[in-house]
């Protein structure tokens, strides 16, 4: 890390004391929506060293020559020591600014040239995240969504197969009682036969037999 970023941090990191809990730098605004067909609880955000390491470097990158807000924000950083209120701190960081020439538009004017600097970043990083985004997440909502689709497909071709497996089933109890039933008819008409065929060659036997006893030559 370079000398010139290391002051810069020294200018904007607000450290925070051991025991006091840090501030709420939170941006619920930005917060990312989260994928579809996932449950998921989106943490809050808070200010990270990392971060400030990146959006301070990108303004170390992009700093301008001379004095400007850089410089002034340095100045009020130092006043912040100094039992003053604000407004008084401002005019006094101000009157060193305007002992080389600057303006308050100037100031204003760097101040806003800083934040485009940092909207820049903001863009990229965003271009960044999206692009994990699709590959991380889009392609697996594809996937979770043709997945859907499969298993609506097979539920429907599931019904189908159940209510053909239904109608054969009522298919095979109907023959099963028609198979029933023309065995009781069949075995029926069979002992019938039988219990006539017994009648009859029983008479035509005892006639036989009546005829071998009484019809003697």
């Amino acid at each position: 890390m370079s000398d010139f970023l290391k002051k810069l941090k020294g200018i904007f990191v607000v450290e925070t004391p051991a025991g006091e809990a840090a501030s709420d730098t939170t941006a619920p605004e930005k917060q990312a929506e989260p994928p579809a067909n996932v449950s998921v609880q989106i943490p809050q955000g808070k200010a990270s060293d990392k971060f400030y390491d990146i959006l301070l470097g990108a303004m170390e990158a992009n700093n301008q020559e001379g004095f400007d807000y850089l410089e002034f924000k340095k100045s009020l950083k130092t006043l912040a020591q100094m039992p003053m209120d604000e407004k008084t701190r401002y005019l006094s960081a101000f009157a060193a600014a305007q002992a080389m020439g600057i303006t308050p538009q100037k100031l204003s004017e760097s101040a806003g040239f800083y934040l485009k600097v940092l909207q820049t970043e903001d863009s990229k990083f965003l271009e960044s995240v999206n692009a994990q985004r699709q590959k991380q997440i889009g392609n697996k909502e594809k996937a979770i969504a043709d997945m859907d689709a499969t298993i609506k497909a097979k539920g429907e071709q599931i019904a189908k197969l159940t209510l053909e497996i239904q109608e054969h089933q009522a298919d095979m109890e109907k023959m099963k009682a028609e198979i029933s039933d023309a065995v009781v008819k069949i075995e029926t008409t069979l002992s019938d036969f039988h219990a006539t065929y017994s009648e009859l060659t029983a008479q035509i036997s005892k006639d036989v037999d009546n005829m071998t006893k009484y019809l003697k030559q």
